[in-house]
């Protein structure tokens, strides 16, 4: 019984996704490759600045390394998710876009794009969490351990699995493997590098931001 992260669309982007999900379902005969990456790098870049642009304001001093990381990863995102489907006509987009269509959600008129998350993560990740509001510090390390991990099943069902779905050739998926790890694991050692320099009592702020996206209603 998977949880699921949601997390909030601004309307010009769904609008945008949903136009190219609907011309590309149409048939439409433009090729729809290049404002379809550059709404999926909006996508991705939104949703990424909703969860960890908490990171940059922990400290009262500012987290100028975190800023760094984070600003990195948009460049990265801007730069190889249009390159990534500009190899495409629309045909080979369809499934795709489809699969992505399928995991946005519609709350109070609001669009989340959402992922799921396996119940014992968020189970042992709530626990975590709880010891780390009472600054119990010695839970920092395994508490984000615990939340790389929930990252990363959001980075399978957002990226790795819709990347599957385009069928590259050996070359270029080798290329995206490879970027796809290496922003991945740079965000990943500044998780690891946040739990030396923050104590419990800061961290339980970031925690807190992040289960705001939480359903806690596990599903069927």
């Amino acid at each position: 019984m998977p949880h699921t992260i949601a997390l909030k669309l601004k309307p010009e982007t769904y609008q945008c996704f949903q136009e190219i999900y609907t011309q590309l379902n149409a048939g439409d005969k433009n090729n729809l490759a290049k404002p379809l990456g550059e709404n999926l790098a909006d996508i991705a870049c939104e949703v990424i600045d909703q969860v960890f642009g908490q990171m940059v304001t922990l400290s009262n001093s500012g987290d100028k390394e975190s800023e760094k990381v984070l600003g990195q990863i948009f460049d990265t995102l801007r730069k190889y998710m249009p390159w990534s489907v500009s190899f495409f006509g629309n045909e080979r987009l369809i499934p795709m876009v489809n699969y992505l269509e399928n995991l946005i959600e519609v709350k109070d008129g609001e669009n989340y794009l959402t992922y799921q998350v396996d119940h014992h993560l968020i189970t042992e990740l709530l626990g975590h969490v709880e010891h780390i509001k009472q600054e119990r510090d010695q839970y920092i390390v395994p508490a984000l351990k615990t939340f790389t991990q929930v990252v990363d099943q959001g980075v399978t069902s957002l990226i790795r699995e819709p990347k599957k779905m385009l069928k590259f050739n050996l070359v270029i998926d080798k290329t995206l493997n490879g970027v796809i790890n290496v922003t991945t694991q740079l965000g990943y050692k500044r998780f690891d590098k946040l739990g030396t320099m923050h104590d419990a009592k800061t961290l339980s702020q970031f925690f807190e931001h992040f289960l705001n996206f939480l359903d806690t209603t596990p599903k069927n």
